[in-house]
This record gives structure tokens, C-alpha cells and sequence, in this order.
């Protein structure tokens, strides 16, 4: 029966890999398209695009495990369908039962992995993902001259060499600055500035001067000398790069935090209502405005209880979502027996069908327990309560066929 066993598992090794590799690619492709902009406009270096990439793979493998698993036992059921070896099993006394107790085997080990995955591995990568993204936002070439004010800057492939004597951090502008331009042929430039900013416009950095003076001097003939002032002064900046503020940090939320810190924080949250709760019986009816009071409070224990039901619902969604590993195994692989034609297209779209409906499940329930129509629990594990019955009677109508 090992040599039985391999066999089965090896069937489903290969679609697994190939659906794995799919569904990634797909939702990297989704990703590059709605980030390329934001990070070819700040100049993001290639190293912090790959960060940001690699952070955001976390939540792609948690999506994409327990499809690539029913895409897996559909495509791999239904070769075995198609080629009659599930005929020939069946003729030789093995039940299917038998044949799919490997994969159910290897599914619960998954459904555990990805369990540890979504509460360990998951916050951490979309905490920083999120502060990465937040921080490339906030991304300004300033950063780029701190510590060298009062310098001569003169970056490789900049037009001009400038020098700024301070930075306004909180308006984001250099103070008096100075700025030399020599081409070859033309007077020596020097432009005097009282104040200047950066900004981006059409994927180029430009640098924005306000009220200063333009000299011009001609060196092969010193007699010729221009001087001019202005309100405003623009330049273009090809190559200055922005600079990162490392010390940006993303707000934590429920999907960013572990269950451990969720369940901490609706703590704190029960605290705060219970707080109010007491402050709504000691009020006293001879207040003029006790029912503002009264209405006021009751509505901000109605926004913690959202929060809480919020966090809980992130909390069982990390561990539903895992399990239906084991729900897609029973359906992918009745999909397989009962279609009995082999093909990657076949199995995808049954797939695709199957997990859409799971999906469109999910996120109807995880908007209801938000809004307390439904218990945290139930709006997170309805997708599983209803398709895991139906799958496991769709696996005993294929069986007995």
C-alpha cells in the first residue's frame, strides 16, 4: 500500500505545483499593476521593490494554498478517472475512501501549517508590507540632503550643482538655496533662491525655486554680466533619488496583528464598556441632558462591540480559511471522479467555480459579522459548514458510483 500511496501523492504533487505557480503569478501580475506607479514615480530602488514584493507574498500564499489544493485533486482525480485507473482500483477491492485518505492525510498536516502561517507569519508580513508601502509614500528627495546642508551637492547626472543652507521639515522645503550651471558654450549660471521645494510631475523630479535672483557671467568676457530676479523658478531633477524614512511605522490593525494581540486589545475594548456601562447607571434622570448623555453612550458601546467583532472575526478567518484545505480535497476530488476528463483547463475551471462561491461566502460573511448581523464565528465558518457537507456527500455519491 506504500508504493499505493506514493503513487496517489505524487499524482497530486505535480498539479498542486503547477496551480501554486498560476494563481501566484496572477496575483503578482494584479499587484505590479497597482503599485508600478507609485514606485517608478518615487525612484524606488530595485532592492525595496523586491521587499515590497516579497512582503506581500504572505497574504498570496495564504489565498492561494487552498486553491492550488482543489485544483490539485480535481486535475489529479480526474486523470486517474479518465484513465480508468479509478475503474481498476475499484475492480481490485480498494475503496476510494482509501485512495483519497492520503491526501486527507496531508491536507490536515497543510490545514495546520497555514493555521501556524495566518497567526505567526501573516501579521508580521502585512505590518510591514504596510509600513514599507506607507513609508515609499511619504518618500521625499529632502531626505536625500539631510545631514549635507550647507554642502556642495552634486549628484551623478544632475544638470547643476546646488548647495541648500537648511531644511523646513515640516513643510518639506530647502532654505536658501544656490545653484551653479555651466554648459559647455553658454555664460556660468548662478541662481540664488530664498526658498525652494520638490515635486513630482510626469515620473520626473522637479525643483521648484521662489523669490531669488539669476546671474549670469560670461567667463571669456567679464564685461558681460546679466542679472535678473524672479517670483518662481523651475527645474527639472532626472536622477535625484528619494529617500526612505525608515522611521515610518504603520498602524497596527486586526490584519496586521496575531490573534494573541487581538484577543489582548478586545480586552482593553470590554474594559471601555464596561466603563461606560457604569458611568450609564450612576447618570442621573435629573439632568437635563440625560438622553443626549444616554444616546451618546449607548452609541460608543455600540462602536467598540464593531471592534471587537471585528478582531474576532480576523481571528477565525485566519483559522477557516486554512481548513478549506480539507473541505476543497473532498469536493476536488469528487469533481475529478464524477467529471472523469483530464486537462489543466477542466480543473481550473471547476476551480475556479467552486472557489469563487467559497470566496463570495467568505466576504458576505466576513461584512456581516463586522456589522454584528452575525456571530464572529459563524460569518467566518459558514463557507466551510456549507460547502463541507456538501462536499463530503458529493465524496460518498462518487464512491459508490
Amino acid at each position: 500500500m506504500k508504493i499505493f500511496y506514493r503513487y496517489v501523492v505524487k499524482e497530486h504533487a505535480t498539479p498542486f505545483i503547477f496551480a501554486f505557480a498560476v494563481i501566484m503569478f496572477i496575483l503578482i501580475l494584479k499587484l505590479m499593476l497597482q503599485v508600478m506607479e507609485l514606485l517608478i514615480s518615487k525612484g524606488v530602488a530595485f532592492g525595496i521593490i523586491m521587499e515590497y514584493f516579497a512582503y506581500n507574498l504572505a497574504w498570496m500564499v495564504a489565498l492561494v494554498v487552498p486553491m492550488s489544493v482543489l485544483v490539485a485533486s480535481v486535475m489529479a482525480f480526474g486523470r486517474l478517472g479518465s484513465s480508468g485507473e479509478i475503474i481498476a482500483m475499484k475492480a481490485a477491492g480498494v475503496s476510494m475512501y482509501r485512495v483519497v485518505a492520503p491526501i486527507i492525510i496531508l491536507a490536515s498536516l497543510l490545514t495546520a501549517g497555514m493555521i501556524w502561517f495566518n497567526n505567526v507569519i501573516l501579521p508580521e508580513a502585512n505590518y510591514r508590507a504596510g509600513t514599507l508601502k506607507g513609508a515609499i509614500r511619504k518618500m521625499k528627495p529632502t531626505m536625500i540632503i539631510e545631514g549635507k546642508e550647507g554642502q556642495f551637492i552634486n549628484e551623478r547626472g544632475l544638470p547643476f550643482t546646488f548647495r541648500v543652507d537648511r531644511i523646513d521639515k515640516e513643510k518639506d522645503e530647502i532654505l536658501g538655496v544656490t545653484l551653479f550651471k555651466q554648459v559647455k558654450g553658454e555664460p556660468e549660471l548662478t541662481v540664488v533662491a530664498e526658498r525652494g521645494e520638490f515635486l513630482t510631475e510626469n515620473n520626473r523630479i522637479e525643483l521648484l525655486l521662489f523669490n531669488g535672483e539669476i546671474h549670469r557671467k560670461d567667463q571669456n568676457d567679464p564685461e558681460l554680466y546679466a542679472q535678473s530676479t524672479f517670483d518662481r523658478l523651475q527645474y527639472t531633477v532626472r536622477d535625484l533619488s528619494y529617500g526612505l524614512d525608515t522611521n515610518y511605522r504603520s498602524a497596527k490593525n486586526d490584519r496586521n496583528m496575531t490573534s494573541y494581540l487581538m484577543r489582548e486589545h478586545n480586552k482593553e475594548l470590554a474594559l471601555q464598556i464596561k466603563s461606560y456601562e457604569q458611568r450609564l447607571e450612576r447618570l442621573s434622570d435629573n439632568d437635563t441632558e440625560h438622553d443626549a448623555r444616554v444616546a451618546a453612550m449607548h452609541a460608543q458601546i455600540k462602536l467598540i462591540n464593531k471592534k471587537i467583532s471585528k478582531n474576532l472575526v480576523e481571528i477565525h478567518k485566519k483559522n477557516s480559511i486554512p481548513f478549506a484545505a480539507l473541505v476543497f480535497v473532498l469536493i476536488g476530488s469528487s469533481l475529478g471522479i464524477l467529471v472523469r476528463r483530464s486537462g489543466a483547463s477542466i480543473g481550473m475551471g471547476l476551480s475556479i467555480g467552486f472557489f469563487t462561491l467559497y470566496y463570495l461566502f467568505l466576504i458576505g460573511g466576513e461584512s456581516m459579522g463586522d456589522r454584528l448581523i452575525l456571530a464572529p464565528w459563524l460569518a467566518m465558518w459558514l463557507p466551510n459548514i456549507i460547502l463541507g457537507p456538501l462536499g463530503i456527500a458529493m465524496f460518498i455519491y462518487a464512491a459508490r458510483r
